[in-house]
């Protein structure tokens, strides 16, 4: 590289899903009463049914509180005795934990597109009495069975893949809430009764770039250290904390991930973690990191990138950070 290099920071488009009346429902963003978080990474991905709350045969009660008094499919909120939230997506999509717990049941033996009456699941048990249901998975033989029983699952971990195993007519995952009343498990709908962190709900970890103390090349003499700070709108449905792990959120080396970097400062956790966040930071608010940047390879022009991760969780979609790199000239000590 020579001259001082101009950075573009891009973000894709999310994919357009035919949800309109879903969409129409909501209003501005705002933060809900409980912790859960949609239990995928996609954020492109939208419902296309939601719970039926209404036992009654060929009457439908939808999270908003509509009726509907037919047996007719409404996309994008309800269909008739539907017991959880279905979500499109293609086959083998990661799937998410909702909320920390324990897995308390799995099944992967179906086939990932086996039809019939039963099908592949995880199910996880959370502190607060609930669980979640992860169902339609592929099968474990092919990588849709991530965990196994009585694992412990931090908050949007990986579970599994999607499929479309048991009573299925397209790839899906279907969601559900459960709660334990000590003698059976009853359905609940997380949608009616606001349990995600954000209204409406986001993918786990999620982040837009917004800022940093110098965007444009940075100088360093060879030998010695500058201060770097960078700052991200938290824009998932996960609170991001220094101190917690897993799922603390670190700045970390990226292309390929956790590479071991020739800029490391004596502030860096290790070669290749610059930054804790530098303080707890809920959804849609702004967080720094801030790092020093060591000049230690010889004169010249070169560049680092760097990526969200949540620690021993799952790395961020680094698109969605406009594909944060910075670039750096090292200078003999004389210049």
């Amino acid at each position: 590289m020579s001259g001082a290099p101009v950075r573009v920071l891009f973000r894709p488009l999310a994919t357009m899903v035919p949800a309109v009346a879903f969409a129409l429902v909501f209003a501005a963003p705002a933060r809900a009463v409980d912790d859960y978080t949609l239990p995928f990474y996609d954020a492109g991905v939208s419902l296309l049914y939601g719970v039926d709350r209404d036992p009654r045969v060929g009457v439908q009660l939808d999270y908003t509180g509509k009726t509907w008094w037919d047996s007719a499919n409404h996309p994008g909120r309800v269909y008739d005795n539907h017991t959880g939230i279905d979500y499109p997506m293609p086959l083998h999509s990661a799937v998410a934990a909702a909320k920390d717990g324990v897995v308390a049941a799995t099944e992967g033996g179906y086939g990932t597109q086996q039809f019939g009456q039963f099908g592949n699941f995880v199910r996880v048990r959370h502190s607060d009495g609930r669980q979640t249901l992860y169902y339609h998975l592929a099968s474990r033989a092919d990588g849709g069975i991530a965990v196994g029983y009585n694992d412990d699952v931090a908050a949007g971990a990986k579970v599994g893949e999607s499929g479309c195993s048991g009573l299925c007519y397209g790839a899906h995952l279907h969601f559900e809430v459960l709660v334990d009343t000590g003698t059976n498990l009853v359905t609940s709908d997380p949608m009616y009764r606001r349990l995600w962190t954000t209204w409406p709900g986001r993918i786990p970890f999620r982040a837009t770039y917004v800022r940093e103390n110098d965007a444009n090349t940075v100088y360093v003499r060879r030998g010695y250290t500058i201060s770097h700070w960078v700052e991200f709108k938290n824009t998932g449905g996960r609170t991001w904390r220094p101190g917690a792990w897993p799922g603390r959120i670190v700045l970390g080396t990226w292309d390929p991930a956790s590479h071991d970097s020739m800029f490391a400062a004596a502030d860096w956790t290790s070669s290749w973690l610059a930054a804790r966040i530098d303080e707890v930071t809920p959804p849609d608010d702004v967080g720094r990191f801030s790092f020093g940047i060591r000049g230690a390879p010889g004169p010249g022009s070169y560049r680092e990138t760097f990526n969200l991760l949540a620690q021993g969780v799952r790395w961020f979609d680094h698109d969605d950070l406009g594909g944060f790199y910075v670039p750096i000239t090292v200078l003999n000590q004389l210049e």
